[in-house]
């Protein structure tokens, strides 16, 4: 076996080289360390410096057309509200996102003070409404989601133009009949097919009028005259679901010349004014002389509604009704002069279960206005915009300014006569 020996000479050497080996290497590693950090610099001070370009992608999504789907709102005739021009935005960065929509309004003729409310019910007659919504009176010709669509036959004439047996004066106790046909009937409006329809719709969203004259109706459905309606022997029938802002016991109070009626979910809840709807009975002119006529209802008589007193005795109680919150109820109203003359009604609710209720300012129960917008109704700007209307027997009639709403939807009547 050989064995090897080292001096201490080549030991030296060897180490000598070795230490050259790890010099070599620690140079790299450091050279390599200081080019990686400045490639990092300089990358980072690009990608920093460099403005972030943001993209946008458009969704524009697909119109659902539901049966429940509200429809845009109508203002009124003479506004005019253009479609936004708008997109819905979606950013893939996270810089800030800022865009712009424009809407046009049309304000040309438009009046911006409380005389507003009243525009439409007169002049050329009840047609363009008064308000959010609707109208009072007898409504809009504008249609509108929150309100009851309003229909209207005159007696006195065939569908095709002709006369009708009820064209004159002593066709008026066959008007009472007629109508008290359709009252206790279930509400058919095919009782009336025989008559004449207006081609017009109105919209009204509470049922507010003081005492006028009733060409104010005629006028209303047909306020160009082609379709030659005349004052008395008519009806209007108003129509829609509604909801109710609060569950609980209600009744409607009203006063209606010549008759006003309304059948909710179903049942006839409220009837008033000179006759009687139930029995086709001619109550006369004044009921003061013929007080039996009242039949022991409950009856409000308020100072500002003097000649509705004398006439009729004034505001008639219904009967109570329950609802739900969120439910929808049908709810029909019927308005009618038969006779001719003096017109006018005022439709109230109570809610039986708020106690402690105001007071009018000759101390009789102060009611609200059922409304199923916002409107206000103000007896004095109604009659400054009444083409027919008679002074010396206005009404005022009075309701709690803070009146609930009821969220309302015309009913679907279909084709015309059905």
């Amino acid at each position: 076996m050989a064995v090897r020996f080292r001096t201490r000479k080549d030991v030296n050497r060897l180490l000598a080289n070795a230490n050259r080996r790890l010099k070599i290497y620690a140079l790299s590693l450091a050279a390599g360390f200081v080019v990686l950090l400045a490639i990092v610099f300089w990358v980072s001070k690009i990608f920093l410096e460099r403005e972030t370009e943001t993209t946008f992608l458009v969704y524009q999504p697909e119109a659902e057309e539901t049966q429940d789907a509200p429809r845009p709102r109508e203002l009124s005739s003479n506004v005019r509200v253009a479609a936004p021009q708008m997109d819905i935005i979606v950013a893939d960065s996270a810089s800030d996102v800022s865009f712009m929509t424009s809407v046009e309004i049309d304000t040309e003729g438009l009046v911006m003070d409380g005389n507003a409310l009243a525009e439409g019910i007169g002049g050329d007659g009840l047609g363009e409404g008064m308000g959010e919504g609707g109208g009072s009176g007898l409504g809009s010709s504008s249609r509108t989601d929150n309100a009851f669509e309003g229909r209207f036959w005159d007696f006195k004439r065939t569908p095709n133009g002709g006369d009708s047996r009820l064209r004159d004066v002593s066709g008026n106790r066959q008007v009472l009949s007629l109508l008290s046909q359709f009252y206790n009937g279930g509400w058919n409006t095919t009782t009336f097919s025989p008559y004449c329809e207006s081609r017009t719709r109105l919209y009204a969203s509470c049922f507010y009028l003081p005492n006028c004259m009733d060409q104010e109706a005629s006028n209303a459905y047909d306020p160009e005259g082609r379709m030659h309606l005349k004052p008395s022997r008519w009806v209007a029938l108003y129509r829609a679901r509604v909801q109710a802002p609060k569950s609980g016991r209600f009744r409607f109070v009203g006063a209606g010349d010549s008759v006003m009626a309304v059948r909710f979910d179903g049942r006839n809840v409220l009837a008033c004014g000179f006759h009687n709807l139930a029995t086709a009975e001619w109550n006369g002119l004044h009921v003061i002389s013929n007080p039996s006529a009242l039949q022991g209802r409950e009856i409000i008589d308020y100072q500002s509604c003097d000649f509705w007193n004398e006439q009729f005795g004034g505001f008639v109680a219904g009967e109570p009704f329950e609802v739900r919150a969120g439910e929808w109820y049908e709810m029909q109203v019927l308005v009618s002069e038969i006779g001719g003359g003096n017109f006018g009604f005022c439709l109230l609710i109570d809610d039986m279960d708020e106690e402690g209720g105001k007071t009018s300012e000759d101390g009789k129960p102060l009611f609200q206005l059922f409304r199923t917008s916002f409107i206000e109704p103000r007896a004095a700007e109604v009659y400054e915009t009444i083409k027919y209307k008679d002074m010396e027997l206005a009404t005022d009639p009075p309701y709690d300014a803070d009146s609930s709403v009821w969220v309302a939807r015309p009913l679907n009547v279909g084709s015309r006569g059905k």
